[in-house]
């Protein structure tokens, strides 16, 4: 779906040029076409060129990453996040994620990764819409987990990166389907980068270490051997010693009565997050579409699959919804009263209080009267997650 009076609009037969110019020789006239189709995906819901076109677009960005240069596979792999994301899940976004896979065990293992923030924050956004089931999520998990391990130092920029993706993915694994092997050291890590005195690498970590506790089963996530308890009480001191002085208030967080609820609000419709896991969902897909998050949110399906989110009916303009209501309307109550007994019971069905049709006209003014007040209230702000 895409927004023919957006003046950055661009007719579907106009897109199909930008197309041909991904397989240019000249790198120059690859990027500008995806800048380009970059630009029209982030703004707009381009579904229909996406679903007919997705073979081609993947087809050409993987050219794009294999012979381009460092911006190219940059931009690249941001146009192959944002036609995943128009797809949505199914058969043909599984497609996807099947052939990047391949494609970033080989960008991974360069000596020189300094695209190596797109490179995570596609595999993430790709695997969270593309995987399978929790053994592909987890897959992905390892790549970047590995990654994270190795013994060259990464600059903070990437470390954090490449934590936000992991904790991205964690995010859509329940706790009974995560591996009780495989991320054993990831608190101990954590902590150690929470030491750090790099303000992106502790969000980040935080981030991770918040969504872990949401979890719970502490022991997959631990080397401490003991009870639940005891595994939690310890973990916790350290962080507090971590977060003492300059950070003492981030150790709060952990704590189970922390109110972490937040609102977001499109036009009349407001969605309320009270759980890490969809906090950090609904943060990175705001981050990743940047000033097209307010579009994809209002017409993106596969976004209101994930946060359960019906946006409410707009009128024609493009931006004020209407509060629609009908012309006229009147309680109205059907009762088979015998003949014998109609003049006995017409008080009782028409005046008394406690009648049907008493309460129907209730009802019905405190409808209108919730009508006129939501009107003179006027627009809700279209944005409160920051």
């Amino acid at each position: 779906m895409g927004d023919a009076s957006n003046s950055t609009y661009i007719p579907e037969k106009d897109l199909h040029t930008y197309l041909e110019e991904l397989f240019k020789k000249k790198s120059s006239a690859r990027k500008n076409a995806l800048k380009t189709l970059i630009k029209q995906f982030e703004t707009n819901v381009r579904y229909e060129f996406v679903q007919n076109n997705f073979v081609t677009l993947i087809h050409r960005c993987q050219n794009c990453l294999k012979r381009g240069s460092a911006s190219e596979i940059d931009l690249a792999l941001q146009l192959i996040g944002l036609v995943v994301l128009t797809l949505g899940a199914g058969d043909n976004a599984r497609e996807v994620y099947e052939e990047l896979f391949v494609l970033v065990r080989e960008l991974v293992t360069k000596s020189k990764l300094c695209h190596a923030i797109k490179v995570f924050e596609c595999l993430s956004i790709v695997t969270c819409v593309g995987a399978r089931d929790f053994i592909d999520t987890e897959r992905s998990m390892e790549i970047i987990w590995q990654f994270l391990n190795q013994e060259t130092k990464h600059t903070s920029s990437v470390t954090a990166a490449a934590i936000s993706g992991w904790v991205l993915l964690l995010s859509g694994i329940d706790r009974w389907s995560i591996s009780p092997k495989k991320w054993k050291e990831s608190i101990s890590y954590l902590l150690k980068q929470l030491e750090e005195d790099d303000e992106h690498v502790n969000v980040a970590s935080i981030e991770a270490l918040a969504l872990i506790f949401e979890i719970g089963s502490l022991e997959k996530f631990s080397n401490q051997d003991g009870e639940y308890k005891d595994i939690k009480d310890g973990i916790m001191d350290q962080i507090k010693r971590i977060c003492n002085g300059t950070k003492q208030d981030t150790s709060k967080i952990f704590e189970d009565d922390y109110d972490k609820t937040i609102t977001l609000t499109l036009g009349r419709t407001s969605l309320t997050f009270s759980t890490w896991s969809k906090l950090k969902q609904i943060s990175y897909i705001r981050k990743f579409l940047g000033n097209g998050f307010k579009n994809h949110m209002k017409e993106n399906k596969h976004l209101h699959n994930v946060f359960n989110f019906a946006p409410a009916r707009k009128c024609s303009s493009d931006d004020d919804l209407e509060l629609y209501k009908p012309e006229f309307e009147e309680a109205v109550v059907r009762v088979f009263v015998p003949e014998v007994r109609r003049e006995n019971c017409a008080w009782r069905i028409n005046k008394s209080r406690n009648s049907v049709l008493s309460k129907g006209r209730t009802k019905l003014r405190n409808k209108y009267r919730t009508l006129a007040e939501d009107t003179k209230t006027g627009h809700i702000a279209d944005e409160q997650l920051d």
